[in-house]
């Protein structure tokens, strides 16, 4: 019985490791969804979330939904970076066959969205590019790109500007195309991220674009972060790597959207025509 009990112990604290992880990456997470990602009841989440805050005083607890503090989940920025990374440039690789040279296009900040900006400047892409994140634009430096940088509160280390001045510059502008980097895709509840300022300036690229692409790895899905930034209405593309063709079939015609191949082996998703 002391075994068993030493078994549990041990992995009640991998657990506790492991939601702390689960809140850098993300930022928030909902306690049922917590409780199906680790197999256990909602709550043992709760028990585990009353253990880990004296510990972690920035993990908060609000209305079913547990969050760490921005500050602490913006400094795992470059952590994010080399996670997936072979799945981003798969990514890149495929918005770079979908959108035409000589488009305007409007990107926000992320590390899916940065490895798209490299991938367009190793392929020579000619377009015009409008982004809130300085690292996105600084892809660009070398090239002879016209690159346009809103305005706004710079959020570091995430690198973006965000608030109502970012929000009002682009409503001078009109884009042809928006590829937004998120946190959640969910059939149900949309594209979300883990940030309130990050999902209004990605829903302000959406108004002003005659499409929007969202961008995001197989990770992403299933997983609904805080802050609703799209509706799926709101969508005409969907590009994502591999591993997640089986999960958006599964969705394709709750969501009418419609495989599209790009380059072998490699296919983006797109709303399917009116009346289909």
């Amino acid at each position: 019985m002391r075994k068993r009990g030493r078994r549990s112990a041990a992995q009640s604290r991998a657990r506790h490791q492991q939601i702390i992880d689960v809140l850098k990456a993300e930022g928030a997470a909902s306690i049922t969804a917590l409780a199906q990602r680790f197999e256990c009841s909602s709550a043992t989440i709760r028990r585990d979330i009353a253990i880990i805050q004296p510990q972690v005083p920035e993990v908060k607890k609000y209305h079913g939904v547990i969050t760490l503090d921005s500050a602490v989940t913006e400094r795992y920025f470059q952590d994010k970076t080399d996670l997936a990374r072979e799945e981003k440039e798969e990514i890149a690789r495929a918005v770079c066959s979908t959108i035409p040279d000589h488009s305007v296009i409007g990107v926000n900040g992320g590390t899916t969205t940065v490895a798209v900006a490299r991938e367009m400047v190793r392929q020579h892409k000619s377009v015009t590019v409008v982004t809130n994140a300085i690292n996105v634009a600084l892809e660009f430096a070398n090239t002879d790109l016209t690159v346009v940088v809103i305005g706004g509160v710079l959020r570091m280390p995430n690198f973006e500007t965000t608030g109502l001045m970012a929000v009002r510059n682009l409503g001078t502008l009109h884009l042809d195309w928006a590829v937004l980097g998120a946190n959640g895709v969910h059939p149900r509840f949309g594209v979300s991220t883990t940030n309130e300022a990050e999902a209004s300036i990605g829903a302000a690229f959406s108004r002003h674009a005659e499409r929007v692409m969202v961008v995001a790895d197989h990770s992403k899905c299933n997983h609904r972060a805080l802050y609703r930034m799209l509706d799926w209405t709101e969508v005409q593309t969907i590009v994502s790597d591999r591993a997640a063709d089986p999960i958006l079939e599964e969705w394709s015609s709750q969501l009418k959207f419609e495989r599209q191949w790009v380059m072998p082996n490699l296919a983006v998703w797109v709303r399917a025509p009116e009346g289909q």
